[in-house]
């Protein structure tokens, strides 16, 4: 059965706190598009604890963006718009420790590891289980997607629907962007990973699941309190 998940854009403590006591099962703090900070997402982090899965997503492939969110605590780390597995292999070698990666080690001082309390006990948990879903949202992601996904150390391809649309000049509710999700889902299988997407107009939290897809991010907190918002107001007014 997949998961469920919910994207988080806004840099508040409550509404992580909201989310996670929904019921999801997984939650996306985003620092692509949202205005949070590291630290911010660290609090959110904690305010959301054990009841949900939290993936942080980096605004960039970077060293330093990688190892400071999972230094804070993410759960798993997704980078976007990964386009060759040349990225891919970085990417890797940024997210975990040696002698699997390089990943800049202060464990001694970082919340992911109890704050030095379970050093040990965390270089060999994240080292063995570390998740990392890696982005395909561009033609050339979807063309290189076979050498991305033999890159040992990614967990999950997460497809990006309004990226890969934009890009390949088609619209987001059309068949192509649909048979990008399909691709992605076979090649995951494939390779023995899990994939990922948000929902789109032809890819359905129900259709996605029939693909295979394991991470399904069906809410928004923008999304679905500005659309709440919208529909109270409209309904008061006798405009629904």
């Amino acid at each position: 059965m997949p998961k469920y998940g919910c994207w988080l854009d806004m840099p508040s403590l409550q509404v992580a706190d909201i989310v996670a006591g929904t019921g999801f099962d997984f939650v996306v703090v985003d620092l692509e598009h949202g205005p949070a900070s590291v630290e911010t997402a660290q609090a959110q982090l904690m305010a959301i604890g054990a009841r949900a899965e939290a993936i942080v997503r980096v605004p960039e492939a970077s060293e330093a963006w990688i190892k400071r969110v999972l230094d804070a605590g993410a759960d798993g780390v997704m980078v976007p718009k990964v386009e060759s597995a040349e990225a891919a292999r970085q990417i890797v070698d940024w997210t975990f420790y040696a002698p699997r990666g390089a990943r800049g080690d202060a464990r001694t001082v970082v919340r992911a590891a109890g704050w030095g309390r379970k050093a040990e006990e965390y270089k060999t948990r994240w080292n063995r289980d570390g998740f990392l879903a890696v982005q395909i949202e561009s033609v050339a992601g979807l063309e290189n997607i076979g050498a991305i996904a033999a890159v040992e150390g990614i967990s999950e391809l997460f497809f990006g629907p309004a990226d890969y649309s934009a890009d390949a000049g088609v619209g987001i509710d059309s068949r192509e962007t649909l048979e990008a999700a399909k691709r992605i889902a076979e090649v995951a299988k494939a390779h023995g990973l899990t994939c990922g997407a948000v929902t789109f107009p032809r890819g359905t939290p129900e259709v996605l699941a029939a693909l295979g897809f394991s991470h399904i991010a069906v809410a928004s907190d923008v999304a679905n309190l500005a659309g709440s918002l919208d529909t109270a107001l409209q309904a008061a007014r006798g405009q629904a």
